[in-house]
């Protein structure tokens, strides 16, 4: 079941425009003006805009809560398209052998690298709020990606926005849903909502490639890990000149 109370009509929750406009019950011609505002999280494949439903979940909560102003400052002063994922990333916060088991203890270990360093000083409560949100509706997209991160960013300490890439070669069970073994895990850190849902929004254009996925999983190391993304990332913006 979707924030609605609606469900789920597709297994992946990618959503096509006209779905899209269906489920935010506006026109598609509001979803296009969004789109062209850069307002709404979305991504290009083949010509098509395609809606990750779990994302838009996401956009519509943060929207129902008050957003700071310093944000808005800072959405308008930057050109955040033109900042890429690989900038978000270090070869330390890219973990090859994630071990399977509970959704809580795959958590732990991704949270392990940015408590290492800092960024986070709690990271049972910061832990709790990553569960508190699995258990409204998996961040297991399918395919064997998740996108763990927490409800409301703007509660995280300071900090970000950062990534943490985690590879579990054997695949555990996050509940995702297609039913599969998850393997690719994006641990989104900000304690901002508007970046939140741009990095988001980047993140499920990455993650449609379906090679660069294999990729990811395959590498042999961290530094092969960041030079997909960083090749992913100049894809990208080729592709949008």
């Amino acid at each position: 079941m979707d924030i609605n109370g609606q469900r789920r009509t597709n297994s992946g929750g990618i959503m096509t425009l006209a779905e899209t406009a269906s489920y935010l019950k506006v026109s598609e011609k509001t979803v296009l003006r969004m789109i062209r505002d850069k307002k709404i999280p979305c991504a290009k494949v083949a010509g098509q805009w395609r809606f990750l439903r779990t994302v838009l979940d996401d956009w519509l909560l943060s929207r129902m809560n008050a957003v700071q102003e310093n944000d808005l400052c800072v959405l308008v002063k930057t050109d955040n398209d033109s900042v890429p994922l690989s900038r978000l990333l270090r070869t330390e916060f890219i973990l090859m052998d994630l071990e399977p088991g509970p959704k809580k203890e795959v958590l732990e270990q991704l949270v392990k690298p940015f408590m290492e360093h800092g960024i986070v000083k709690d990271d049972g409560a910061f832990v709790e709020r990553l569960y508190g949100r699995e258990k409204m509706v998996s961040t297991a997209i399918a395919r064997g990606v998740a996108l763990p991160h927490a409800r409301r960013p703007s509660e995280n300490p300071p900090g970000g926005p950062l990534l943490c890439i985690g590879i579990c070669k054997e695949g555990t069970d996050f509940d995702s849903l297609d039913g599969k073994p998850t393997r690719l895990f994006f641990l989104v850190y900000t304690d901002s909502e508007l970046v939140h849902l741009r990095v988001m929004a980047k993140l499920t254009g990455l993650l449609r490639n379906e090679e660069t996925v294999k990729r990811i999983i395959r590498a042999a190391g961290p530094g092969d890990v960041l030079n997909t993304v960083i090749e992913e990332d100049q894809r990208v913006l080729t592709a949008d000149r």
